[in-house]
């Protein structure tokens, strides 16, 4: 007979999604009254170069945040939580990030970003990716925080380096997007690395 072993650690689920606060920017579900300024950044081409999706409409913006208000658990595979990025000292919503349970069993959870183009440069990115790869570790529990990029999408993999994030793998042709085969790069930051090499952000997670 086989010996028994114990289960691994199982994602901790929650039942309504974060608000994360660090020193400039607070992080709360995005909400139909963002339309204007996350709209403002995913209808532009360069902004979506690298996205699964081309520019968006006004009404394409506005039916993904109605979707994203009706999602409020985390806990099992596909849940997601689409959080906009404000900044502190004047309330603008610069940019939205994505945090995606890719697997259960695996404890795998999938972050992503987009920022408005007007903020580049100014490390808000980075800022609210720690944020969300530490509540990933932190508060879900996360064995494996992982992200896909566009192999020629340098600032992001630049900035998953930054979170601690090593490149694991070059998925040749895998994804069909936008009317031909796509490449993806496979960054990935496990728990006892970011345990053990990675300082968490100061960021307070709070329930919303």
């Amino acid at each position: 007979m086989y010996a028994s072993h114990p289960p691994a650690p199982a994602l901790r689920a929650q039942q309504s999604p974060p608000i994360l606060r660090t020193e400039r920017l607070t992080l709360r579900p995005a909400v139909v009254s963002d339309l204007d300024a996350i709209h403002a950044y995913l209808s532009q081409e360069g902004v979506c170069r690298y996205l699964l999706h081309g520019p968006l409409s006004r009404e394409e913006v506005e039916a993904k945040l109605v979707a994203c208000e009706k999602r409020a658990t985390l806990g099992e595979k596909g849940d997601f939580v689409r959080l906009a990025v404000v900044r502190n000292e004047d309330g603008a919503v610069v940019g939205d990030v994505i945090l995606d349970i890719t697997s259960v069993e695996a404890a795998t959870v999938e972050i992503g970003w987009v920022f408005s183009p007007d903020v580049a440069g100014r490390g808000y990115a980075t800022e609210a990716a720690r944020a969300l790869r530490d509540y990933a570790f932190e508060t879900l529990n996360a064995h494996r925080v992982v992200a896909h990029l566009h192999p020629d999408n340098t600032a992001s993999s630049r900035l998953c380096e930054r979170l601690g994030m090593r490149h694991e793998a070059l998925h040749r042709a895998d994804l069909w997007i936008k009317g031909h085969w796509e490449d993806t790069s496979i960054y990935a930051l496990l728990r006892h690395e970011w345990v053990g090499a990675v300082t968490p952000t100061a960021s307070v997670p709070g329930q919303g």
